[in-house]
């Protein structure tokens, strides 16, 4: 694992650390709970748009009833997956007794009953192909090694089975983490992180910052944040961080492969997930799309440094009767399949002044229209009798392979599901 400026002097043994993130997010409830929760009346859309999401276009990858994992669930995200696939049997676990209350009071309020919480370490289970999907974002960079828990989530993966997996970018983490270091070396490097003290102390540093100093603009933007983001953001015990060459490695040694990066259906706009450039040289461009998917994301990771994307990949089992398909290889079946429009309705569950959701008595139409300038201009114009490819040229749109990436992700991916394969 490539070395960088990561906040490891608490990464002394699995349980400590466990002990260490319990008592975190103890403190803090973290994601804070958000404004309203929806639910779409398609039950399968979850799970078709799932498979669009790694190229397998009309196919099922997921049995009807699924069994995923949330592993490091925090106070929503199972929530979320619950949601999302109604028909699964869904297993939230985190390390914070208080986030799992907040989680499954919200799941009363929600009338969620496809999900099953348990207070449990990442480190310490030993789940064997058990799972058809398992999430795990913004956790296992908070272990003592995070190869152990990479490990675990690796065997609790079915054969067949999909890991969605968000770990830091080093190149996002240079800022944080050098504060980090900073706000507990003016309290004497303590022998145990304590966050009573270190809250005051990072806020009041925040706040004398001057324009002449560093990170100004950087640390500005937490200035007004709640605790718990700021805390999570600044603060946490323990953090290591990745490139893309590092996590392929780490991925490697835990007999799994990177399939291709996701886009978070929760919190991301259309387009804002992109590993893929064009140079517009003759003579670049062609070496760098000549790389393997890795090589290339590697390359773009190192050259955006801290502009690159979140590093958010979907990854199977080296073993996983599914072949892996190359990123050229989905997009021509992309431009290659027919397609029409999803439509459908979704519910909202809007938050209440005091805890708990309700049910708007309302449904609204789902998904709308694309963001994106162009892929709403082919979601409308679009032929659905014909191959996606007819549609662009008869707008006179050349499909390269970066520009037809950008289109599969505002248009058929979780996070876009505007398209269907027919």
């Amino acid at each position: 694992m490539e070395p960088g400026l990561q906040n490891v002097r608490y990464a002394t043994g699995e349980q400590s650390v466990d002990e260490l993130n319990a008592e975190f997010y103890g403190q803090i409830r973290y994601p804070w709970p958000p404004q309203y929760f929806e639910r779409v009346k398609r039950a399968d859309l979850g799970g078709l748009m799932l498979a669009q999401d790694i190229g397998h276009w009309g196919a099922r990858i997921l049995p009807e009833e699924a069994r995923i994992w949330v592993a490091g669930c925090g106070t929503n995200q199972a929530l979320f997956t619950a949601l999302r696939f109604p028909h699964a049997r869904v297993l939230g676990s985190d390390l914070s007794a208080e986030s799992l209350a907040a989680c499954a009071e919200n799941a009363a309020s929600l009338g969620i009953a496809n999900l099953e919480l348990r207070r449990e370490s990442i480190n310490q289970v030993r789940y064997s192909s058990r799972f058809d999907y398992v999430i795990c974002t913004g956790v296992i960079h908070h272990n003592a090694d995070p190869l152990l828990p990479l490990s675990r989530l690796a065997g609790a993966l079915k054969p067949e089975g999909l890991l969605e997996l968000m770990v830091y970018n080093q190149y996002h983490r240079i800022l944080s983490s050098a504060f980090q270091n900073a706000v507990r070396g003016l309290l004497g490097n303590p022998s145990r992180p304590d966050l009573a003290r270190e809250l005051p102390v990072a806020r009041r540093l925040i706040a004398s910052l001057r324009g002449d100093m560093l990170m100004p603009s950087f640390l500005g933007t937490l200035a007004g944040a709640p605790d718990a983001a700021f805390a999570d953001t600044l603060l946490q015990p323990v953090e290591h961080s990745f490139t893309v060459g590092s996590l392929a490695e780490a991925a490697r040694r835990c007999d799994l492969e990177m399939l291709t990066f996701c886009q978070d259906s929760r919190g991301r706009g259309e387009g804002e997930t992109e590993w893929n450039l064009g140079f517009g040289d003759e003579h670049l461009d062609p070496l760098y799309l000549a790389l393997s998917d890795v090589e290339r994301w590697h390359i773009t990771n190192l050259l955006m440094a801290e502009s690159s994307p979140l590093l958010w990949f979907y990854l199977q089992r080296l073993d996983c009767p599914r072949p892996r398909k190359p990123e050229r290889q989905i997009c021509e079946e992309f431009l290659d399949r027919r397609f029409v429009r999803v439509k459908t309705e979704r519910e909202i569950f809007t938050r209440l002044p005091d805890a708990g959701y309700s049910r708007s008595p309302r449904v609204s139409p789902y998904p709308g229209e694309p963001r994106q300038p162009l892929a709403r201009r082919i979601a409308a114009e679009l032929d659905e009798a014909a191959p996606l490819r007819e549609t662009l040229r008869r707008l006179g749109i050349e499909p390269t392979f970066v520009e037809c990436n950008r289109l599969r992700l505002n248009l058929a991916t979780s996070s876009c599901p505007y398209l269907e394969a027919a």
